[in-house]
């Protein structure tokens, strides 16, 4: 039996995280505009919601606030946004945890941990360059891994049905 104690142990720790958030299928959560709903989980944000064909923007995965759960220790989560109007560029950096992007064209995998958990609820964030404006319709995010730093599975039981994806109306 391998026992890993001490710093070695400790550095092997969001390996092994990362390496866990890649087992579970993955589950669509809401994505709302202006308001939130109450049963919302996580959600984007887009710097500029209008943007200029050339410019760059930033969308931003968060977590919604929760009542009576702790803070998120760790997550694997799924973008997808159309490439014919979106170039992904960078990972932006933010101040808790690590992350983990494997961007492809039209989608981008994210997975990070934090011991303390996020706690300004930013969970990821991407630069793109906008070609059309339109497409910023088209971004999605899903999750299949939300765990609390108390490592508690912190998504809800999903039953046929239950499940909605809302996104903000696609600007043509």
């Amino acid at each position: 039996m391998m026992h890993l104690r001490g710093p070695s142990g400790l550095a092997l720790l969001p390996v092994a995280v990362l390496a866990l958030a890649c087992v579970e299928p993955r589950r669509p959560v809401a994505a709302p505009g202006a308001s939130q709903r109450s049963d919302t989980i996580l959600y984007v944000t887009v710097s500029d919601p209008n943007p200029a064909a050339g410019s760059t923007i930033t969308v931003t995965a968060m977590v919604a606030p929760r009542a009576g759960l702790t803070a998120v220790g760790s997550f694997k989560a799924h973008l997808t946004y159309d490439p014919t109007g979106l170039t992904f560029l960078q990972q932006s950096k933010l101040p808790t945890g690590m992350r983990a992007l494997n961007p492809g064209l039209g989608h981008i995998i994210a997975a990070g941990a934090a011991a303390d958990g996020f706690q300004d609820r930013r969970l990821f964030a991407v630069t793109f360059k906008v070609e059309r404006p339109a497409a910023l319709g088209s971004i999605e995010l899903s999750v299949e891994e939300l765990n609390g730093t108390d490592f508690a599975n912190q998504l809800p039981p999903v039953h046929e049905r239950s499940v909605r994806l809302t996104a903000p109306p696609r600007q043509l």
